[in-house]
This record gives C-alpha cells, sequence and structure tokens, in this order.
C-alpha cells in the first residue's frame, strides 16, 4: 500500500475511533498560526501583530567539523497582522536566495458543537531577489505562488489533527525535467504533553513523478518534522528537527533533498511574540 495511502488511513481512523470524545467548542485546535514549515487553522485575534524570528541550522550528519550543522544558518523574519476576526495577512523576508513572502489567510468555518471542523484557505506568493541566482530573470519568472486548504479538527483536549490538500506553482524551474506545478498532501498533528509543553508531527506527501534531482543531482524528497512547542506568556517556542533546510513554500515542498530517516536533519526553531496594535472592532 502507498505510503500516502497509509497516513491517511492512519489520520482518519484515529479521528473516527476518538472522535466522539471531541470537545463541542475547542478553545484552540493548535497553539499557534505555525506548526513546523505550513500554517494552521489558528488566526492572529482581531488587531493584533505577531512577530515571528525563525532559524534553521545545517544537517546534523555534516559532522563535528560543521559543529552538527550550528555553523551554518539561515533565517527568515516575519510580521503577521490580523485587520478581521477571519482574516490574516502577512510579510517576511528569509535569507535563502534573498526571498520575500507575503501572505493571506481566510477562515471559513470554524469548529464548534454544529462544525465538526475548521476550515481555512491559505494564499503565498513569494519573490526571490538574489542577484546571483536571478541574473537576467525578468520580474514574472522569480515569483512563485501557493495555495492550501487546511483542514482541522481538535479530536480532544490533547490531540489535533490538520490535513494540507496543497498546489505549488513556480515560474522558475532549473532542470528540464521538473514541473512548473507541484501538487502533495500535508499532514499535521498536534498532542499536548501538559499545560505548556505540545508534540508536533508534520508532512508532506509529493505526488510522484512532479520533480527531477537538483542541480547537485540530488533527489528530492518530501519534507518531513517533528517539533516541540513551548508556550509561555506573550511567547511561543517551536523547537524543530526537519529534512528542509528551508522555510517557505516553494522551498519545503519544491527542493527538500535529505533523508530524515538518514541523518539529513535541520535543527531549528521559531520565537514568537504577538503585540496588540489596534482595538478597533468590526462588526
Amino acid at each position: 500500500m502507498p505510503t500516502f495511502k497509509r497516513i491517511l488511513i492512519l489520520i482518519f481512523g484515529a479521528a473516527i475511533a476518538i472522535g466522539g470524545f471531541a470537545q463541542e467548542s475547542p478553545d484552540k485546535t493548535f497553539s499557534d498560526t505555525r506548526i513546523i514549515n505550513s500554517h494552521s487553522v489558528e488566526m492572529q485575534p482581531q488587531g493584533t501583530m505577531k512577530f515571528i524570528i525563525s532559524h534553521r541550522f545545517g544537517a546534523i550528519n555534516s559532522g563535528g567539523q560543521e559543529l552538527w550543522g550550528l555553523d551554518n544558518s539561515r533565517i527568515r523574519l516575519g510580521l503577521d497582522y490580523a485587520p478581521l476576526p477571519f482574516l490574516n495577512i502577512g510579510v517576511g523576508r528569509s535569507s535563502e536566495q534573498k526571498n520575500f513572502d507575503f501572505f493571506l489567510k481566510y477562515r471559513f468555518l470554524q469548529q464548534d458543537s454544529s462544525r465538526p471542523v475548521s476550515l481555512v484557505f491559505y494564499a503565498e506568493a513569494s519573490y526571490l531577489t538574489d542577484e546571483r541566482a536571478t541574473e537576467g530573470f525578468d520580474f514574472a519568472i522569480k515569483l512563485s505562488y501557493t495555495y492550501q486548504l487546511l483542514i482541522a479538527r481538535k479530536i480532544t483536549d490533547r490531540l489535533s489533527l490538520q490535513l494540507m490538500p496543497t498546489w505549488l506553482h513556480r515560474n522558475c524551474v532549473t532542470d528540464q525535467v521538473s514541473d512548473h506545478d507541484i501538487f502533495s498532501m500535508g499532514s499535521a498533528a498536534r498532542y499536548q504533553l501538559n499545560k505548556r509543553i505540545a508534540l508536533n508531527v508534520e508532512y508532506f506527501y509529493l505526488l510522484p513523478d512532479q520533480l527531477g534531482p537538483d542541480p547537485l543531482g540530488n533527489e528530492r524528497m518530501s519534507s518531513l518534522g517533528v517539533g516541540v512547542e513551548i508556550e509561555t506568556k506573550g511567547h511561543i517556542f517551536q523547537l524543530n528537527f526537519t529534512n528542509s533546510r528551508d522555510f517557505v513554500a516553494p522551498f519545503y515542498l519544491g527542493d527538500t533533498t535529505g533523508d530524515f530517516f538518514d541523518g539529513d536533519v535541520h535543527f531549528g526553531f521559531n520565537i514568537t511574540r504577538d503585540f496588540k496594535v489596534s482595538h478597533r472592532k468590526y462588526d
């Protein structure tokens, strides 16, 4: 049985098996708007801004000479804002290829006693500005677009699950084999260990025959990550281990080459801080 089907059966099997214990009106499905690389169905409260600092280091199996990856670091700085209770917008800048990303996040449904799931639409545009990598490229060629439908359910007080059918379109493809359009199915789970600490798992299964090897001949892989989330007053710390080197969809969906189970794992972390910037309310 293909891995993708096994994952779906496992996720839905768990939901059905313990779905009878689900809360009727869950406070939150996830603690934060991010899981590991992807967004969760959680939204910023209206009138608040989130500042995010994300780091991702080199591969742990690079050895002691590279301090097991800590000598190499990539960073993303981001700002999210909620002008409306059901709408989030944001911008970020990553050091990898000096990439800017812009996103919009719209919530259609919030799980409650009459709605079994939360449903959120996510759209992202990414723009490469590294002149060394994009010399001679037109403006449009440097753009990529990502669209996701985030479907989540809080199963119990401790367990939440999310599915993420995803479409990535890249205007620029660096080889003659890879498709411009990439389709994948994301899945994620969160388990609350205690009041402040939770475990996160995230996996994006790439549909076959869409991507060729990277310019160095490395096979492109599906993105897998596990993490520990620590919540404090005003801050959330996420400590992650993933085979994806970068933070935004064109990279973690289209350019992941490491094999998680062969030690090609990157340690990273997210630190977030929320600020109240507006008291205005909309009906």
